[in-house]
């Protein structure tokens, strides 16, 4: 089992999370830390941790540039960092990946299509039947769209999108979370469900009835501000801020990247560049997140050894 840690943005709270959280981690002897020495070292100093730096100093893969940042600044250059870091993360061909957080806008100024390590990652790896899962304990939240403006989702609500979404996380419920039968919940796009609804949501109940007719056990629309108290193995959601606003409300919430060959997992913060440097960062995100994919990783072995040709 190969576990893969990027660096993120070197100048958010990437290093200090990393510095804080590997050196207690149990699943050490798997762990490669794709980054730069020099950095996470002056970052340990900086932490008064030099010690926790040694801990970590024969795991650390030094395959980035070297760059002198300042704590809540960001550049292209500590983008190109983290771009780095990732890129030689994937090279290696982990079998789970976690990322910490990067700063999109200096990325784009380099790489101007980018918009989050979801849909880069979709696209190195050619990925087709992919998603944003948001998790936190037994809340699996599924999105039908990511980042998008949110008057360009209306017209990606359409029964043949929704549906097709319901199916991909049945499957993922039963083959990473170990759910063999899920109940899913289905949010509205509208305020109320249909007593706002210009048509949108009607499009959603025709895909849940479609979903129905394919044996999935699935429910909705309901309006998403109660959706999550409802009693369901996984929830899809119609647009971001539906599902994050719940999660991000959570102590170590994570994204999970769901249709990858590989495990994928970030925690659900940004880089905190406000507090960047100061040695305030939380870092039981990081570890929630490599324990997470240790547990999807072995869910997945499971369901593929016992279920081999039930998805084909």
């Amino acid at each position: 089992m190969k576990i893969g840690i990027t660096l993120g943005d070197p100048a958010g709270i990437g290093p200090e999370i990393i510095i804080k959280s590997i050196p207690r981690s149990r699943y050490q002897k798997d762990i490669r830390i794709f980054g730069n020495k020099q950095i996470l070292k002056k970052t340990a100093q900086d932490m008064r941790a030099s010690n926790k730096y040694r801990l970590i100093s024969n795991m650390i893969c030094d395959c980035t540039n070297t760059v002198q940042c300042k704590y809540g600044n960001p550049t292209v250059k500590t983008g190109q960092v983290a771009m780095q870091s990732l890129d030689c993360a994937l090279n290696s061909n982990p079998d789970i990946l976690i990322t910490p957080p990067i700063v999109k806008d200096v990325i784009r100024q380099f790489l101007p299509d980018f918009t989050g390590h979801t849909e880069y990652l979709a696209s190195f790896f050619q990925a087709k039947e992919f998603a944003m899962v948001g998790v936190w304990h037994n809340k699996r939240i599924m999105l039908t769209t990511t980042h998008l403006p949110l008057r360009r989702i209306f017209s990606k609500i359409t029964p043949k999108t929704v549906l097709y979404k319901i199916i991909l996380l049945e499957r993922g419920l039963r083959q990473y979370f170990g759910v063999l039968h899920p109940h899913i919940g289905v949010s509205s796009l509208n305020p109320h469900a249909h007593e706002f609804s210009l048509g949108e949501d009607e499009k959603i109940e025709q895909a849940v009835k479609a979903a129905q007719k394919r044996h999935i056990n699935c429910h909705g629309p309901y309006p998403a501000d109660s959706l999550f108290n409802r009693k369901f193995d996984g929830f899809l959601t119609m647009f971001h801020d539906q599902a994050m606003i719940y999660l991000k409300s959570k102590k170590d919430g994570l994204n999970f990247t769901l249709g990858l060959p590989i495990i994928r997992l970030s925690p659900l913060y940004g880089a905190a560049l406000d507090i960047a440097g100061k040695n305030r960062a939380e870092a039981s995100g990081l570890t929630a997140a490599i324990k997470a994919g240790v547990r999807l990783y072995k869910n997945k072995r499971r369901y593929d050894q016992k279920y081999k040709n039930i998805d084909d």
